[in-house]
């Protein structure tokens, strides 16, 4: 089931998704939908990642400061 919403954005994209309709043959809701969809896959895909680097850490740590509350 669908629902129907009301959103305010800025005329710049309105006329940019105006344009992608007509070259892309769909719907504003429907590529508003495609855009919301990737948009949320890909903040729930950035929460279980790991965030690494390729350097290496030459400092000390201590555990007991480390876990201290």
């Amino acid at each position: 089931m669908k629902s129907h919403i009301s959103a305010t954005i800025d005329d710049r994209l309105l006329e940019d998704l105006n344009r992608l309709g007509r070259e892309e043959r769909r719907s504003r809701s429907q590529l508003i939908e495609m855009a919301l969809e990737e948009f949320l896959r890909n903040r729930s895909d950035s929460e279980d990642e790991i965030v690494t680097s390729s350097g290496r850490f030459h400092g000390r740590f201590n555990r007991e400061e480390t876990y201290a509350r």
